[in-house]
């Protein structure tokens, strides 16, 4: 088993990788084998993918970080903090000048916050509105031969914002999951549709961040957009995802999704010990099949419904229930029939607001939901309208929701220091 140090900033193309002192500018090239570790030096940014391989079982390739310092950053993003990256167009309008790889689904300002798009140029009115001449362009994003960005901005966007990134379709995400595969200790920003998607079995993604993940244009004829951080396609079993931040996701932080001809049930999905912050569909969205012996617990979730997925929205934003309400810690969908075996555990989670949806909303056939364990969550929410939906019912009272459902017999609705919930969990990391 071989361990291979990669440093996308300082190491050299024709280096053997194998000391941090002789590491190697990229991973590409490599004869990787089940049971060798890719690291990467903390302290860069690299603005690629990650080139990942399956591993075997009992011998995963892992992904991670060697050195000191902050953990190694890949973006999906174009700096676009030049003034020569754009000109003046119009009144307060202001066109790109960098050439991007397919449309255009966010701006990273400051690093801290998000921009507004705009689904027709004449909507462009306030400082951080964008709109791209390729939306709607689908599958022929990349080719299409003529492209206009256009940002609304009082001066130029780079007088007036300090850092600005450009998030584009591009490459569709930072990284792939595949089987019996570990990626841990990385950060991934700023991508314009997923950060780690893929399938298969064994596969561990622990204390890595994520941050603005999505936005691009997935349906333009229904105004909907997507992106989420960690999308398990079809296959998902024996799959663990901890210890990780999520930060800023346009839709879902983690899910289990696919095509009603090849998904399977998840089977021991394990997600536990995360902190979800500003998500505009869910911390955790369960679509399709309810899984096999899975569970969500010990995980903070604030914020569901908020940040850039929302900016430019008549509530309640659009998606595939509109319209029903978007933006829950935990959403439950598609899911017409039980699953022979099925069995999910959500407990001890502190559910923070979610101020245009629910803790938990499920809107899928009560035998599935038979097949939910919930119990010793904290709900710390200030919505008087909806707390949790559950068996086709609304419930903005916790008690009336537990007393109709039996679910949560040991959870409690409270007012919780969320700030100190957090501090404790970044001191634990």
């Amino acid at each position: 088993m071989s361990v291979y140090y990669i440093d996308p900033v300082g190491g050299k193309a024709d280096a053997a990788g194998l000391t941090p002192a002789d590491a190697r500018l990229s991973e590409a090239g490599l004869e990787i084998r089940p049971g060798d570790s890719v690291l990467f030096r903390r302290g860069v940014t690299a603005r690629r993918m990650i080139g990942t391989v399956s591993g075997e079982d009992g011998a995963p390739v892992t992904y991670g970080a060697y050195g000191e310092g902050e953990k190694p950053l890949f973006l999906g993003s174009v700096d676009v903090s030049s003034p020569d990256d754009w000109e003046a167009v119009g009144e307060n309008l202001w066109r790109m000048t960098r050439p991007v790889r397919g449309d255009v689904g966010n701006f990273v300002f400051n690093d801290n916050d998000g921009a507004t798009l705009r689904w027709v140029k004449e909507d462009l009115h306030a400082q951080g509105d964008f709109w791209d001449s390729r939306f709607g362009c689908s599958e022929k994003r990349l080719e299409a031969p003529e492209q206009e960005v256009l940002l609304w901005s009082e001066d130029n966007p780079a007088d007036v914002y300090d850092h600005i990134e450009c998030v584009p379709f591009a490459d569709r995400c930072l990284a792939r999951l595949k089987s019996n595969i570990i990626i841990e200790d990385i950060a991934f920003a700023n991508s314009g549709v997923h950060a780690l998607p893929g399938n298969g079995e064994n596969i561990i993604v622990r204390r890595c961040d994520f941050r603005f993940i999505g936005g691009c244009v997935w349906n333009y004829g229904l105004r909907i957009r997507f992106g989420n951080a960690i999308e398990l396609w079809n296959i998902a079993r024996d799959v663990t995802v901890e210890d990780c931040s999520f930060k800023a996701v346009y839709d879902s932080c983690v899910t289990h999704q696919g095509n009603k001809a090849a998904i399977k049930p998840a089977e021991r999905f394990i997600c536990r010990n995360n902190l979800f912050d500003t998500y505009g569909m869910a911390a955790f969205e369960y679509r399709d099949l309810l899984p096999m012996e899975s569970s969500f617990t010990d995980n903070i979730c604030l914020n569901a419904g908020t940040g850039f997925a929302m900016y430019g929205e008549t509530l309640p934003r659009k998606s595939e229930i509109w319209p029903q309400p978007m933006g829950h810690h935990i959403f439950l969908w598609r899911i017409d029939v039980p699953t022979d075996g099925g069995s999910v555990e959500i407990s001890r989670n502190y559910f923070g607001d979610a101020p245009v949806g629910a803790a938990i909303y499920s809107i899928i056939c009560p035998e599935a939901e038979a097949q939910m364990t919930l119990d010793n969550n904290i709900y710390d929410s200030t919505n008087e309208v909806l707390l949790n939906r559950f068996g086709g019912v609304n419930y903005p009272s916790f008690d009336a929701y537990r007393d109709a459902t039996g679910q949560d017999a040991n959870s409690r609705c409270e007012k919780t220091d969320a700030a100190s919930l957090v501090a404790t969990w970044e001191s634990k990391r």
